[in-house]
C-alpha cells in the first residue's frame, strides 16, 4: 500500500513521516519511508549516479530550471525513488510512506504557470496512493516555523529576498490548489497546527486502519 503524506511548505511532512515510520516499525508494521532526494548518492539507485551528492545545491539547480522541464524532473525524481526501490509497494500488508509524493510540487508548478490540465494528466500516470493524508497549515504559521532556517526562493514565488509577503502570497496559492484536490480526491485532511504527537498519532492510526481493511 502506498500512503502519501502531503502539504504545503512548512507543514511538517518530513518530521511527521519520519516519526510515524519509526512508530509503525516499532509496532511491527512492514514499512518503508521514501523521499525524492533518496535517489542522490545512494547505491540503491545506480541509475541516478550522474547526480551530484550535494542535495542542497541540487535543489537550487532544480529551482533554476524552466518549466515544464522542472516539473518533469521533479515528477521523475519521486517516481524513480518509489519504483526503483520498492517494486512491491502495493503488495498487501506492506506500507510505502511517501514524504510528499507529487502533490505539493505539482501544485507549486501550476501556481508558477504550468497548464493545470496537462500537469494533472502527467501525474495520473504515476502509481496511485491508497491513502493521502493532507497536513494543512496556514501559511502564516508555516512562515513562523521556517523563517531564519530554511526558506528558499522557490517557496516564495522566486523572490530572491524570500520576503514574508511573497512567501505568504505564494503559499496561499499553493494551498488553494491542494484544498481543491483534497476535496476532489477525498484526501484525509489533518490540522498541522495540532501538537506534533497528536498529528503523528493520527497518521499511525490511519495507516494501521488502512492495513487492517486491506487484510
Amino acid at each position: 500500500m502506498i500512503v502519501s503524506l502531503v502539504g504545503s511548505d512548512g507543514a511538517g511532512k518530513s518530521t511527521v513521516s519520519r516519526l510515524a515510520t519509526e512508530r509503525l516499525a516499532a509496532a511491527g508494521t512492514p514499512i518503508e519511508r521514501v523521499d525524492r532526494w533518496d535517489i542522490v548518492d545512494s547505491p540503491a539507485y545506480p541509475a541516478s549516479r550522474f547526480m551530484k551528492p550535494d542535495v542542497p545545491d541540487t535543489r537550487l539547480c532544480v529551482a533554476e530550471m524552466p518549466n515544464p522541464t522542472r516539473f518533469l524532473f521533479l515528477m521523475w525524481s519521486i517516481s524513480h525513488a518509489l519504483l526503483a526501490r520498492t517494486p512491491a509497494a502495493v503488495r498487501p500488508g506492506t506500507v510505502t510512506l511517501l514524504d510528499g509524493y507529487w502533490m505539493k510540487h505539482a501544485a507549486a508548478e501550476i501556481v508558477y504557470g504550468l497548464d493545470r490540465t496537462w500537469a494533472e494528466g502527467v501525474v495520473s500516470a504515476l502509481p496511485v496512493s491508497g491513502r493521502v493524508l493532507y497536513l494543512r497549515l496556514d501559511p502564516k504559521r508555516a512562515w513562523e516555523r521556517k523563517v531564519g532556517r530554511d526558506v528558499v526562493p522557490y517557496e516564495c514565488g522566486m523572490d530572491p529576498e524570500c520576503s514574508q509577503e511573497n512567501f505568504l502570497t505564494h503559499q496561499h496559492r499553493i494551498l488553494a490548489v491542494l484544498d481543491d484536490w483534497a476535496a476532489r480526491f477525498g484526501w484525509l485532511t489533518l490540522d498541522a497546527e495540532e501538537p506534533l504527537d497528536d498529528v503523528v498519532g493520527r497518521v499511525v492510526t490511519t495507516v494501521s486502519g488502512a492495513l487492517a481493511e486491506e487484510r
